[in-house]
């Protein structure tokens, strides 16, 4: 019986992990368990009015806390008719949002933000502008007001998309994206594609230009950037190698390094995302697909090595989009969407917890999570009727769902006390019959 007990009242490790284990995505979890319904308050909505789209792509920061521990968001929004990219902020924990402003303007369309901040507490933003109907990357930073008018960053005229921004230590802004180089000629890829990641960075005066760091066949998609503590900065995209997608991994301290596959497969891997935790650990987050399927897998990058993939996903829905985010006390935190709808997040402090869905209605897709000693933050697009909001939800510090492990915990605790009353029932009426026996 008290054995029974321990099983109901005490935590159990998460699958792939044992208890107390090490660091995270260190094994393959042999099975992913269901994922439980966030019983927590409403997620609030940050913005009404907004395109369907208006927090793609995972690649790309969309939540920060700024210096006062505010909660900023970069969305992109109808403005008369146009996309455009917006900022709106909450001083109160999420609960009410009021715009900041408006970073893109003019009569094309703007989207795709990604948004940081610098120790000065100065916001900057990077979006795509499809200027003539081709994309081209634009910057600008905000600090009570916008520091100058709106810049495009990518050269004429070919095409640039999908930007990915990291603020180094010194507050300057450095940008990845993909595009196509001038007069550049479709190799023989599945696509034909001509995409390759350029990276450009700010000194303070004048952007470098454009650099290619994606050798090799240019099919290249989707990048993601995060720089360390040591001003060192992490890149990873897709890439064709000729017979399937790989996630590549590359990083830059003076210069950028060769890039490297990350766990080679016979399998597409799409639409990574990665960040960086306290001691410079690289944590990263993908799409595996096995024919039909799509999973979401993580890793971790120790001693110049990576760890074997962790599925995170499980179920029939095809599971899309991660975005992963690291505390400053190392807990991680991945979350995706699913084609059912919905979005999940996992979070792992000794081990992985099992996931939780965070909604429960509508269309909700396109994920970002941002981690903080408070928690984490999520923010993403549900589209309902024919409407699109964006939504932000809190997940509490040390717990993916305080609300969820509380309910748990407390019904196991109930059952606990439920069979010690039982027991105590018995042994009363077992000395009741020696009594009478005697």
């Amino acid at each position: 019986m008290l054995a029974l007990l321990c099983v109901l009242a005490c935590p159990a490790a998460a699958p792939g992990s044992p208890a107390g284990a090490g660091p995270p995505v260190a094994s393959r979890s042999p099975a992913v368990p269901a994922a439980a319904i966030l019983p927590a308050r409403p997620a609030s909505v940050v913005a009404d009015g907004v395109t369907d789209d208006a927090t793609a792509s995972n690649n790309q920061v969309k939540v920060i806390r700024d210096l006062s521990g505010a909660l900023v968001v970069a969305y992109a929004a109808n403005v008369e008719g146009v996309p455009q990219v917006i900022l709106a902020r909450s001083r109160d924990g999420g609960k009410e949002w009021t715009p900041v402003g408006q970073a893109s303007s003019g009569a094309v369309p703007s989207r795709l933000p990604a948004i940081g901040v610098d120790s000065t507490g100065r916001l900057h933003v990077v979006w795509t502008r499809y200027d003539d109907g081709v994309g081209k990357i634009y910057y600008r930073a905000w600090q009570g007001s916008w520091a100058a008018p709106q810049e495009r960053i990518s050269p004429l005229p070919a095409y640039a998309g999908f930007p990915a921004l990291a603020v180094d230590a010194a507050g300057q802004p450095h940008v990845v994206w993909y595009g196509i180089r001038e007069a550049a000629v479709p190799p023989p890829t599945r696509h034909g594609a001509i995409y390759e990641i350029f990276y450009t960075g700010f000194d303070g005066l004048v952007w470098a230009p454009p650099q290619l760091i994606s050798p090799g066949l240019p099919d290249s998609v989707n990048p993601s950037l995060a720089g360390d503590r040591t001003g060192r900065l992490h890149a990873t995209w897709y890439q064709f190698d000729g017979h399937w997608y790989q996630v590549r991994y590359a990083q830059r301290g003076a210069v950028w390094e060769e890039p490297e596959t990350v766990l080679a497969t016979r399998f597409d891997a799409f639409n990574p995302d990665l960040a960086i935790g306290p001691r410079g650990q690289v944590v990263l987050a993908w799409e595996h697909h096995d024919g039909s399927s799509s999973v979401i897998q993580a890793t971790r990058r120790i001693s110049g090595r990576w760890d074997d993939a962790v599925d995170l996903s499980d179920g029939p829905s095809q599971a899309r989009h991660p975005s992963v985010s690291v505390a400053p006390s190392g807990i991680v935190y991945v979350v995706w969407d699913s084609d059912d709808g919905q979005i999940s997040v996992r979070e792992f402090t000794s081990q992985w917890e099992p996931p939780i869905r965070l909604t429960g209605d509508g269309g909700n897709t396109y994920p970002s999570v941002a981690a903080s000693p408070r928690g984490a933050d999520v923010v993403w697009t549900h589209t309902a009727q024919g409407r699109s909001s964006v939504r932000y939800l809190r997940l509490g510090p040390g717990g993916t769902s305080p609300a969820a492990r509380f309910s748990r915990r407390a019904a196991a605790l109930g059952v606990a006390a439920a069979l010690l009353a039982m027991m105590g029932l018995a042994l009363l009426a077992s000395r009741r019959r020696r009594r009478r026996r005697g």
